[in-house]
């Protein structure tokens, strides 16, 4: 065959399937020279054999070549994002600042977009994608993100606009959420005729039930036994309508066939408002302790817990019920487990039992205990400590996701943490260093912070920096932003014009308003240290993400023997006068690990 028939050959196999028989043509024909169109086949081939690192080195170098190529950076970002590399953000931004126009480079970030939950932004190009495609799968994606905003009603018009055709469960969703139950029930029941997906049958007795309860009753006994999703749906109509005996009833033998955890836990509230107090509570004792075993959902974690504090307090006197919650949570301790102790503490006036468990808990999570420990400090008024955790919690937080986490909870008004300056100043370069993989919340979190900065900057006379922050604000601004207005920065600006005694230009001076993070210091050579290949992998891990848990260098390694190869390689270079790697703590997914490189 020539060239061009093997080339046409590793295309049709790719077109088939086989993506090894393509890779192998397209590898041979690019021992003579790279065509674009070859590497773009073996990159394309990598992503569908799982060889991520391979296919990200071929599209950098096809990018390099080939930088106007929208499609380049749209692929690029596939791969990132199914490495969990949040860098695909920038590469999916890239791939449609190059072709606005572009439907594919649109539909893969708003799905990229919205797996992460950023829906506002998900919606914004959804509205975009919508006007130029045709497709029922990005009405439907653009549907999911207007109904979890919120937006039921724009969501609600983008479903009748739509051409006829088989219903989808986020119309239903939309025009449930809308008040139109309804045509949601009718939509639904459409949709379970023509496909028999149970899921369009608990839409559909789930609209029903908001219109016209009493019947939407009668028709889940209809359906007894069909799906545990419809059985729990029934169980919590008979709750609302105070039925408590006919619930307890479906909801034991619901329970008994599929113990899921929400399951269980309306299982012991019913139970309590039935009046079986000593049962509601050995119910959700149990499943406290079953959870707290294990670890599977920690968000999951948090409800029952809180729970069964509710329940234990209905029943017993105040202090026999936290003594009980501090027995049974405290068996096993976890750092939702402390929290839950320390917050249950400070509702009843314990407070030197709530600073000792919520302190453990940020010693042994610094994010997820460390915020709590945060709140609980600003409850109290200790700024001091409050601003010294948060400091360390915004040091500490390497992904863009806990950054936006630790901000989330800085700028909160009712925490009063943002009249913090040191934490303000910290935060606001922290996150404008992280520019390029904030989601739209994040982004309006550091034009928030730029603003208080600004603020602050403003009442001291300091015109120029005050000027400066709401310029960088301005640029960070979300297209869809929530609560925060462009005009609250324009007002701003306005006045440090008006107040200036000399209004000079601000930007392009060689100092920020917003100092970009330091680079890691440059590691010492891993051959000065004889690092094994595994400490190497480690090294490089860690060097890469900032931090690590336990778990996760084990999934890096193949092995368990995580802690003791960890512990050699602090040792032996701290007998040569090197510290690469710190240890952080404990959490829920064994000990941390910290590159501090130095």
């Amino acid at each position: 065959m020539t060239r061009e028939e093997e080339k046409q050959e590793a295309f049709r196999l790719l077109e088939a399937g086989d993506a090894p028989g393509a890779l192998r043509i397209a590898e041979g024909l690019m021992q003579d020279g790279v065509e674009p169109e070859l590497g773009v086949l073996a990159a394309t081939a990598l992503h569908r054999l799982g060889r991520l690192d391979e296919a990200e080195a071929h599209l950098r170098d096809l990018a390099r070549r080939m930088p106007e190529a929208s499609y380049l950076h749209s692929l690029l970002g596939r791969v990132l994002a199914e490495r969990g590399d949040e860098r695909a953000t920038a590469a999916f931004a890239e791939a449609i600042r190059l072709d606005p126009e572009n439907p594919e480079a649109l539909r893969e970030y708003a799905r990229y977009l919205a797996a992460r939950e950023d829906h506002r932004a998900a919606a914004g190009l959804g509205r975009r994608l919508v006007l130029l495609s045709a497709r029922d799968e990005d009405r439907e994606l653009l549907v999911h993100s207007l109904v979890v905003l919120g937006e039921c009603d724009e969501a609600a018009a983008v479903v009748e606009e739509s051409p006829p055709g088989v219903p989808s469960l986020a119309a239903v969703e939309a025009l449930l959420g809308a008040g139109r139950a309804r045509r949601a029930a009718a939509f639904a029941a459409e949709g379970f005729e023509a496909t028999g997906d149970l899921s369009f049958l608990r839409a559909h007795l789930a609209a029903w039930a908001v219109f016209d309860p009493s019947g939407a009753t009668d028709a889940y006994a209809g359906w007894a036994g069909t799906d545990p999703g419809i059985e729990f749906d029934r169980v919590l109509l008979l709750k609302s309508l105070g039925r408590y005996g006919d619930a307890l009833e479906v909801s034991a033998a619901l329970v008994a066939e599929v113990p899921a955890p929400f399951h269980r836990l309306v299982d012991a509230e019913l139970r309590s408002l039935a009046g079986d107090a000593d049962g509601a509570l050995r119910a959700a004792e149990a499943l406290a302790l079953d959870q707290l075993g294990s670890l599977e959902d920690l968000d999951t974690l948090e409800i029952v817990l809180r729970r069964f504090e509710d329940l234990l307090r209905a029943a017993r006197p105040a202090p026999v019920a936290l003594a009980r919650f501090v027995e049974v949570v405290g068996s096993n301790p976890t750092t939702v487990g402390l929290v839950a102790i320390g917050e249950a503490a400070e509702r009843q006036g314990d407070l030197v039992q709530a600073r000792d468990h919520l302190y453990r808990a940020y010693r042994t999570d610094f994010l997820r205990g460390g915020l709590s420990y945060a709140r609980y400090l600003a409850r109290q008024e200790d700024w001091r400590e409050c601003e010294k955790v948060m400091l360390y919690c915004t040091e500490n937080a390497t992904k863009t996701a806990d950054l936006e986490r630790v901000a989330e909870v800085a700028l909160d008004a009712k925490t009063g943490m943002h009249r913090l300056p040191r934490l303000l100043d910290r935060l606001a370069e922290r996150l404008a260093a992280h520019r390029e993989t904030l989601s739209s919340f994040g982004q309006e979190l550091a034009a928030v912070a730029l603003l208080a900065r600004a603020t602050d900057a403003f009442e001291a006379g300091r015109y120029d920096r005050a000027k400066e922050c709401c310029l960088v604000g301005l640029d960070l601004f979300p297209v869809h932003a929530g609560e925060l207005q462009l005009e609250d920065l324009y007002a701003l600006l306005a006045r440090c014009k008006e107040e200036a005694v000399l209004d000079r230009p601000v930007l392009g001076r060689t100092r920020s308003a917003v100092v970009m993070a330091p680079e890691p210091p440059v590691p010492p050579p891993a051959a000065s240290l004889s690092l094994s290949p595994e400490e190497t992998r480690v090294v490089e891990f860690l060097r890469e993400h900032r931090s690590a848990t336990e778990r996760e260098l084990r999934a890096v390694l193949g092995t368990r023997r995580v802690a003791g190869l960890v512990n050699r390689l602090i040792r032996r270079a701290g007998e040569q006068g090197v510290i690469l790697v710190e240890r952080r703590g404990a959490g829920d997914e064994g000990e941390v690990y910290a590159y501090v490189g130095r």
